[in-house]
C-alpha cells in the first residue's frame, strides 16, 4: 500500500495590512518570516508545497536564496489565486483545486507568518493522514495547520471570502477527526502586529 501523496497549501498571498509592510519580509533570526515558515514546511514530510501568492507578480523576496537551489528548490511550486484579495477562503480553496489536480490524498493547511511552527509538529498532523481531518490546537483553540484528507476537499473548496477552515471544523460537516494538542504556546502564533512581531523576535533570539 503506498503513502498518501500529501500537498501543503502555504498561504502567503496576505496584504499585511496591520503590519503596515510586507510582514514575511521581516527579518527574524538571520532569515525572515516568511522564509522561516517555509522553511519548516520543506523541512517536514510534506511531499510538495504550494505556495499560494496574489499574483504571478507578487514580491517573492522573502523566498531566500537557500530555497532556490537544492535540495529546497523541486520541493516547492508557486501557485497564484486570482482572487486571494476577497479573503482568505478563496486562497484556501483555489490551493486545494490547484493540489487536487496533482493528485493530492490530503492537504495541510499553512500560514506563512508561523515562523515558530516546529518540523516535529507538522510531521505529527502528517502522521495523521488516515484521519479525515487534523487540526492543531492550543488550550482548546483550533488553528492551523490543519490536515484534510481527499474526502473533505468538496467542502473546502467551496470556501469563499474571508471564510477560513476552522468554520468546517465547527459546523460538524466533516465528522470526527483528530486534534493535535500543542504544549508550546508560542508555537501556532501568527504575526499580524508590529506588537506581535516584537514578541516573537525576543522569544526567538
Amino acid at each position: 500500500m503506498r503513502s498518501p501523496y500529501l500537498i501543503g497549501v502555504f498561504l502567503a498571498a496576505g496584504k499585511s495590512r496591520r503590519m503596515g509592510q510586507n510582514k514575511l519580509a521581516l527579518p527574524l533570526k538571520g532569515e525572515n518570516i516568511g522564509s522561516l515558515s517555509l522553511k519548516t514546511a520543506l523541512s517536514s514530510r510534506l511531499d510538495h508545497v504550494l505556495v499560494v501568492e496574489r499574483t504571478e507578480h507578487a514580491s517573492l523576496e522573502w523566498i531566500g536564496a537557500p530555497y532556490h537551489a537544492p535540495p529546497f528548490q523541486k520541493r516547492w511550486s508557486l501557485h497564484v489565486c486570482q482572487d486571494a484579495e476577497k479573503g482568505q477562503g478563496h486562497s484556501v480553496s483555489s490551493g486545494v483545486r490547484k493540489a487536487e489536480s496533482m493528485g493530492a490524498d490530503g492537504v495541510v493547511i499553512l500560514l506563512a507568518d508561523q515562523p515558530q511552527l516546529s518540523v516535529d509538529h507538522l510531521n505529527a498532523l502528517v502522521a495523521l493522514a488516515p484521519e479525515s481531518f487534523a487540526v492543531s490546537s492550543f488550550l482548546g483553540a483550533f488553528t492551523p495547520p490543519i490536515y484534510f484528507s481527499s474526502t473533505c476537499f468538496p467542502y473546502v473548496k467551496g470556501l469563499t471570502g474571508d471564510e477560513g477552515a476552522r468554520r468546517l471544523l465547527k459546523s460538524g460537516q466533516l465528522g470526527a477527526g483528530a486534534v493535535l494538542e500543542t504544549k508550546d504556546s508560542g508555537e501556532l502564533d501568527d504575526i499580524d502586529t508590529p506588537e506581535e512581531y516584537d514578541m516573537v523576535r525576543r522569544a526567538m533570539v
